[in-house]
């Protein structure tokens, strides 16, 4: 093949054998550009049926946008060749950069972290790969990691065969194991029907081999390998400097059952990405035989830093069955909805499942998991009444957090329906970052020293500028997140947030240093390589678009981020006034209402859109009906808002008083007034903004 021109493609060298075929490097004549092409075996043109069928699941393979995935560029035929064309990557796989020993620690977590990140969105499409090895990751010559040759890939859910024809074209004969063997789960090996948790294992694998330099089960022959993968607990490591949270990372990923492994890769990422770079200070105990080396005998499984939260099967009393599913759906769907938190730790509901009883003890309970939140909830039945109660405890102190009582009519028929209306404001109310977890761990961090947090602990250390939004508390929190993220660079929330704090800089003038909008958006850019499909990445790359007036990007990273999780309720709002200020009302005015939904009580939640949009259009007696919903003590911004509101109106005793409080916060705001409007409105709003506060008293110069 080499030297011979296939269509546009003149094939230049060969690179190895993949999972579909032979494959080449070569140069797109049309496009000027290198790229791989793999060739498939001649007998897949002999089956109509089979290409077809390959052709739909390439075509599913093609659809994997994500960085941490080599991308299908195309299917194509030509001169009776059927062939895909691939991006080049340009690299060297793992297999080579394993060293004897292992590699160092802040290696594994990144690369571990990256490959995760690139499973969970092949997951979320349905595509399970079944053959992760070192040999099919490649990292790049620039360091980023890649997963290869999807070749044994199987989409989940096919109606039309047992298995995918991905799969059936490395089959030599019928009844052939798929997969590399020393990477293979248990249920591969046992030849069963397997889904996105056999990756899971796999990924277990390639960690021990990159910490330890070999693999975890071994064998003088596959016979011998297979049965160690079946029934043999993983080899013990003996290496030191190895933090004990990854070898938890690695022991569940290795459970030989699937419900006990990471439920999804998502999961498994963010274990990794918080996890504290040094290492564990006293080493595990021996495991018990028969358990995977690292994990506990007892089944409890300790976790780090101590702020994971685990959601309790929601009780349940009635005579109808749709009782009992109610309170099934509500647990389930509430731990589903948590997850979507990056920053948050959530137990897996198969952790959490024999703790149905009544009468539990909160402390012990949390104690036995590892939790410090724990979330109980009731359902119960009355005649056609329905009572819904949740609450949220610190397990240390048993002290309430929060806790909410629904009454609705019963409705069998509408079951759905009810989870669908109270998990969002649930999850929403707790969850978000203006929510009660991340208030709480950021309490539960203030107090320690600052040397001391882990870049997990930064993060939730930082959330708290958000409810104290001042010069001082916004010089406290730069700097213990720019060491977090040196500390661990794939660490995308730290870099979101951190992004999000440069550009305060410039929204509010705190702490300024050189170019702020430029360091923004480059924070914001390593958080959404660090992490492509968290939606506090996409976030922060929405505000650095945003206050850079790159608006077509911000529209783009903002709708990217609202998808990726809904149930934020602090996104959705913010997003709803940055996209109702680009001029967008009508979708900041939707967004704005969703965001109501969800926490309808949350002051931040009514000051900017209901607020302005009254105001915009001239009602000032309906934006002064919002007003006392909307006040936020200690926010220089929202009084400033609220004056001009009362200034419009002629209520100069109101004015003033927020007046006063403007300049209390912030005493040269009447100098910055023009520009501060002007980083977050358009022209016309700013000037009839300003035109409430000169009514309001307050003396604002004229433009230049």
């Amino acid at each position: 093949m080499i030297g011979r021109t296939i269509a546009h493609y003149r094939i230049t060298a060969a690179i190895g054998s993949g999972g579909m075929g032979e494959v080449y490097r070569a140069t797109d004549t049309k496009l000027g550009r290198d790229v791989a092409i793999k060739v498939l075996p001649p007998e897949m043109a002999a089956s109509p049926e089979r290409l077809e069928r390959f052709q739909r699941e390439a075509k599913a393979l093609a659809a994997l946008d994500h960085p941490g995935i080599v991308t299908v560029h195309s299917v194509e035929q030509a001169d009776g060749v059927h062939f895909l064309t691939m991006q080049l990557v340009e690299g060297q796989p793992l297999a080579r950069l394993i060293p004897e020993g292992g590699m160092p620690v802040e290696r594994i977590v990144v690369i571990a972290t990256a490959l995760a990140e690139a499973l969970a969105a092949a997951h979320d499409k349905g595509i399970v790969h079944r053959d992760l090895q070192p040999g099919n990751v490649m990292v790049t010559t620039d360091g980023r990691v890649k997963v290869l040759d999807f070749g044994l890939a199987k989409v989940e859910g096919s109606s039309e065969v047992a298995d995918s024809e991905l799969s059936t074209l490395m089959r030599t004969r019928e009844g052939v194991v798929m997969g590399t063997v020393p990477y293979m789960s248990p249920e591969q090996v046992s030849g069963m029907k397997v889904d996105h948790r056999t990756d899971i294992f796999s990924l277990g694998i390639l960690v021990y081999e990159m910490a330890t330099g070999r693999r975890p089960f071994q064998g003088r022959s596959p016979a011998e390998l297979a049965s160690a993968i079946l029934r043999d607990a993983p080899l013990e490591q003996s290496r030191s400097d190895l933090p004990e949270g990854l070898q938890r990372v690695i022991a569940r990923c290795l459970q030989k059952k699937l419900d006990d492994r990471f439920p999804t890769a998502r999961e498994a990422a963010e274990a990794l990405r918080n996890l504290p770079s040094r290492p564990a200070s006293v080493a595990p105990a021996p495991p018990a035989a028969g358990t995977p080396a690292l994990m506990p005998s007892t089944g409890a499984r300790p976790k780090e830093g101590g702020f994971w939260v685990a959601v309790l099967p929601f009780k349940h009393r009635g005579a109808e069955p749709g009782v009992l599913a109610l309170a099934e759906g509500l647990t389930e769907d509430i731990v589903t909805g948590l997850s979507r938190f990056s920053y948050l730790r959530v137990i897996a509901r198969s952790s959490t499942s024999r703790y149905s009883g009544e009468g539990l003890d909160v402390r012990s309970v949390g104690q036995e998991l590892g939790a410090r939140y724990v979330m109980d909830g009731s359902v119960r039945q009355a005649g056609s009444t329905l009572r819904i109660a949740v609450q949220l405890v610190d397990a240390t102190s048993s002290a309430h957090l929060w806790a909410e009582t629904y009454n609705r009519s019963f409705d069998p028929d509408a079951i759905f329906e009810l989870q669908d209306e109270l998990v969002p404001r649930i999850v929403s109310t707790v969850a978000d970052w203006y929510g009660i977890l991340p208030r709480s761990m950021n309490e539960a961090v203030r107090s320690k020293p600052v040397g001391e947090l882990s870049p997990y602990e930064a993060l939730l250390r930082a959330f708290g500028y958000y409810w104290r939004v001042t010069p001082q508390e916004h010089a406290a929190v730069r700097p213990i997140l720019e060491r977090a993220v040196e500390e661990a660079p794939g660490h995308a929330a730290a870099w979101a947030m951190l992004s999000m704090l440069y550009g305060e800089e410039d929204r509010f003038g705190f702490n300024v240093l050189p170019d702020p909008l430029g360091r923004s958006l480059q924070a914001a850019r390593r958080a959404v390589e660090a992490a492509p499909e968290s939606h506090v990445s996409h976030l922060a790359l929405a505000q650095a678009h945003y206050f850079r007036k790159e608006f077509e990007a911000f529209r783009s990273a903002a709708e990217r981020a609202l998808a990726l999780n809904p149930l934020d309720g602090a996104t959705v709002e913010y997003l709803a006034h940055l996209l109702a200020f680009a001029g967008d009302w009508e979708r900041g005015s939707e967004l704005d209402k969703r965001a109501r939904l969800l926490n309808p009580h949350h002051p931040a939640w009514y000051w900017a859109v209901p607020l302005l949009d009254a105001y915009r259009k001239g009602d000032y007696q309906g934006a002064r009906a919002v007003a006392p919903k909307a006040l936020m003590p200690g926010q220089y911004y929202s009084h400033a808002l609220f004056a001009a509101v009362y200034g419009q109106l002629g209520e100069r005793e109101a004015a003033s008083g927020h007046v006063r409080e403007v300049l209390a916060l912030r005493p040269d705001f009447a100098e910055i007034a023009r520009d501060q409007f002007g980083k977050w409105y358009l022209p016309e709003l700013v000037e009839h903004l300003i035109d409430g506060l000169r009514k309001a008293g307050l003396q604002i110069p004229s433009p230049r």
